[in-house]
């Protein structure tokens, strides 16, 4: 037999690496399989992939991960849950992350930052997908952002349903609540600082433009309206001198920024929910003869990278997410390592303030 040359070598080799996880697919590798291979019982096994290492002992546990990880071996949640098993898993629901850089950013800081601590988890884009994963699995804990305002009239109906037990925070939540740990920005501040900004450039009319309409979500728009509010009381102005028009998504901002100019021509100065809808504002506002900022100031909100190459640059408000979600989670963790039966505590509710980065989109109102 003819010896094979030394480069048909590594092909070989990639071809039965191959085979091994295309087996490893084919075929669910189980804690059995896993215990076999350390020579160990599955109950050893099932309790050093669990956290418990004080039950089996450090270097026991090592060897379990790692020969876990070489296997491909996956928890079954469903089984676990099944057994009464806690998970080391945390539910997290945020939804239209597809059209909101920040949100996206949000989700992503908060899925690395669970994992860093050696939990799993859980994404859900709808509350109705959340409440099963509840319903579901014993869960360790869930983190919801920006919850609708749906999310706080089940939850206040469901004392002693799927919303119960669960160590829970809130991380940039719109409306007020006395329920769940909370760690947000400071929405009325962030209202008061860019409707603040433009007073001193001399607007005097401002829009706000974004969100759900007020009989949708009746609460949501409270928390803006009293920093624009505190801002126009500080200069003399009229409350009635603001406008809000609901914005669902940039895609709708073209329809809902003329409706807005049109029920109120004398605006000059529009603060906007997010910079998605701010950028379409710009557009918009050109393609009805509105020159940014000559004509219209436009504020937008989170500062995401976008917003400095968009031109005009785009002047906006800006809060430090690693500091909210490391404070968030800190908050979570801290209740899930609490007693069970201990005392409930108040819920904290942490509020982080905002910082104005003025670029080239607010100007100086056009004498009138």
């Amino acid at each position: 037999m003819s010896a094979l040359p030394d480069d048909a070598i590594p092909a070989l080799l990639n071809r039965h690496e191959s085979k091994i996880v295309a087996e490893r697919k084919i075929k669910n590798v189980t804690l059995r399989d896993v215990a076999r291979r350390v020579g160990v019982s599955a109950m050893t096994v099932s309790r050093a992939l669990s956290g418990k290492e004080h039950l089996v002992g450090a270097e026991t546990a090592r060897r379990c991960r790692d020969v876990a990880e070489q296997m491909g071996y996956v928890p079954n949640l469903m089984a676990r849950s099944l057994r009464g098993e806690q998970l080391n898993t945390i539910v997290m629901l945020a939804e239209f992350i597809s059209s909101h850089h920040y949100l996206a950013k949000l989700v992503d800081e908060v899925s690395q930052a669970i994992e860093a601590r050696k939990y799993g988890v859980i994404s859900c884009q709808s509350f109705s997908s959340y409440r099963q994963a509840l319903r579901n699995f014993k869960l360790a804990g869930a983190v919801v952002i920006a919850p609708p305002e749906e999310f706080y009239r089940v939850s206040a109906g469901e004392s002693s349903s799927v919303t119960a037990g669960t160590p829970t925070v809130l991380i940039h939540s719109a409306v007020e609540q006395t329920r769940f740990h909370e760690v947000s920005p400071d929405i009325a501040g962030f209202s008061y600082i860019a409707a603040s900004h433009l007073i001193g450039l001399g607007h005097r009319h401002l829009g706000y433009l974004g969100g759900p309409h007020p009989e949708e979500e009746p609460s949501w728009f409270e928390l803006r309206r009293r920093g624009i509010e505190r801002a126009f009381k500080e200069h003399g102005i009229s409350a009635s001198n603001v406008r809000q028009e609901a914005c669902a998504n940039a895609n709708l901002c073209a329809a809902s920024l003329q409706k807005l100019l049109t029920s109120a021509p004398q605006t000059t100065g529009i603060i906007c929910i997010n910079d998605e809808i701010a950028m379409a504002s710009v557009v918009a506002a050109a393609s009805i003869g509105r020159e940014v900022p000559r004509d219209l100031s436009i504020v937008g909100c989170n500062d995401i990278q976008l917003a400095q190459y968009f031109r005009p640059a785009l002047t906006t408000i800006g809060i430090d997410i690693k500091a909210m979600v490391a404070t968030a989670l800190d908050l979570l963790f801290e209740e899930i390592r609490r007693n069970p039966d201990a005392d409930p505590r108040e819920p904290i509710r942490i509020r982080l303030p905002a910082t104005l980065i003025t670029r080239d989109s607010t100007a100086r109102v056009a004498s009138q």
